[in-house]
Parts: C-alpha cells; sequence; structure tokens
C-alpha cells in the first residue's frame, strides 16, 4: 500500500482529462435534502434516491474509521440543503446516482466529498470519465498524509530507525514519521533510494525521479551523512528487501540542515 492509494482505471486515461478547477457551487444542477446516511460515502435522498459520493472510497462498516467517516458525513449534511454536482457518467452499475455534495457554511459552499478526504477519512477513488477535480482532491489528500489525519495518524510522533525496527510489525502499511542519516544513494533510471545508516534491516527512502525538480536537490550524494524525515506508508517492495518509504510528494521529505540555511 503506498502513499495515494488510489484505485484508478485507465490511469493514463484519467490523468489526460483531469483538470486543476477547483469545486464551484455554481456547476451544481439539484437541490436536495438528506433522509438517512448509509455509510461514509453514500447517502439516501427524500423520495429514496441513493446517492454515491464522487471521488472517495471511505471505510466499509465495520473497518477502522468507518464510523468516523459516517459520522463525519452525518455532520455535513444531516438536515441541511444540498446542492449535486454531476458529473460526465451519471450513474454506476448500481444505479446510484454518483455527484460531488456541496454544502453551504459561513465560509461559502464546500465540497463535502473533498473535506472528507481532508479529515482524513477516506481514500480517492476516481473511476473514468468522471475525473472532475481530480487535483483539487488530490491536494486534499496530500494535506490530510503530511498532517497525519483520521487513518493517516495511527502511529504519532518521529521513529527513530531503532524505534521502528522494533515495531515494525506494526508499522508495515502505516502512516509514519522517520529520521534517518543517508548513507548510501543509490540511482536507477526510475528512482533515487537512499539508505539509512543505522539499523538492521537495510531502510530506505525511494524517490520517483519525476519528482526530483520538485524537491530540489541537484545532488543527494552530497547529503551522505546528514539526518532526514521521511513521511509515508513504510512498505517492503518484496522479499529480501528492507522496510522502505516512497516520496510521492515533495513536502513528505525534510531536510532540516537545508531549511536552517534556506532560514538564515
Amino acid at each position: 500500500m503506498r502513499i495515494a492509494t488510489i484505485a484508478l482505471t485507465l490511469f493514463l486515461a484519467l490523468s489526460s482529462i483531469a483538470s486543476a478547477q477547483t469545486p464551484d457551487s455554481s456547476r451544481a444542477t439539484l437541490e436536495v435534502a438528506c433522509t438517512r446516511i448509509i455509510d461514509g460515502d453514500t447517502i439516501e435522498l427524500r423520495g429514496g434516491e441513493t446517492v454515491r459520493l464522487l471521488g472517495i472510497d471511505t471505510p466499509e462498516l465495520g473497518e477502522p474509521y468507518a464510523d468516523d467517516a459516517k459520522w463525519a458525513l452525518y455532520a455535513w449534511v444531516a438536515h441541511k440543503p444540498l446542492l449535486l454536482e454531476i458529473d460526465e457518467e451519471e450513474r454506476d452499475v448500481y444505479n446510484r446516482l454518483l455527484a460531488h455534495i456541496y454544502v453551504e457554511t459561513d465560509d461559502g459552499w464546500v465540497l463535502v466529498n473533498a473535506e472528507l478526504v481532508r479529515a482524513g477519512l477516506a481514500k480517492l477513488l476516481f473511476i473514468p470519465p468522471n475525473a472532475r477535480y481530480y487535483s483539487y482532491f488530490e491536494a486534499a489528500l496530500e494535506e490530510a498524509l503530511l498532517q497525519r489525519r483520521g487513518m493517516w495518524g495511527t502511529i504519532a510522533g518521529c521513529l527513530t530507525i531503532r524505534e521502528l525496527e522494533e515495531d515494525l510489525g506494526t508499522c508495515i502499511t502505516e502512516m509514519v514519521t522517520v529520521e534517518f542519516t543517508i548513507g548510501e544513494v543509490v540511482e536507477s533510471s526510475r528512482s533515487i533510494k537512499l539508505y539509512s545508516t543505522e539499523g538492521e534491516y537495510a531502510f530506505y527512502v525511494r524517490i520517483p525521479v519525476d519528482l526530483l525538480p520538485a524537491i530540489g536537490i541537484d545532488s543527494f550524494e552530497d547529503l551522505l551523512g546528514i539526518c532526514v524525515i521521511a513521511t509515508g506508508i513504510v512498505d517492503c517492495e518484496r522479499v529480501g528487501l528492507g522496510p522502505s518509504i516512497t516520496i510521492e510528494y515533495a513536502d513528505q521529505l525534510l531536510i532540516p540542515c537545508l531549511q536552517a540555511e534556506t532560514a538564515d
């Protein structure tokens, strides 16, 4: 499981049609009222219509954070007038209406779907052709991950490599923050791996090459012996490799010494 656990069909197609649009309640075409919260991403309207929230997937009932997501959705939509915005495809295979749901707050109209992501109570689920607001949702997910909200904040604090290895069984597939010293840099055509000097299991951080411009480091070799802080989901890519974190957003990798120089 990686940071953006996003269920996508035809990823390239989605990337090409998703735009940098921001939510706009003026695009909504239906005014409705919710009569029942079915789960964290599904509601029932007055008249019996079932609505599946677009762009998100909350835990199934009985799973961790399922009740949190359901009650959060209740707090957003219960007993309030709602606006629905339909994307390209109106219904799913179960004949549920697919919609972005807006609710009015003191700060204006808010897209509820994205707020559940921002709270760390929903992952992303985009199925083409419904790709509107993909970038907006992705930014909300990044915020939730880095702020360790909801399902992304099970393991608190900044761990040392020793602490990570001592509780590795618990940390695998969980979001953690790890502090380590870079001891080796391994480059390939697809990624750069930063290996820790500490520990017994060869922990490393993997950085896809297409993310390097955003990180802004000319040569990671210059960081040998430097302490860095990485936040992400701990994974083991395959048997024989140590635990790792894959960086998908530049903000997941902090280099304190460089930040101090910038501040000066």
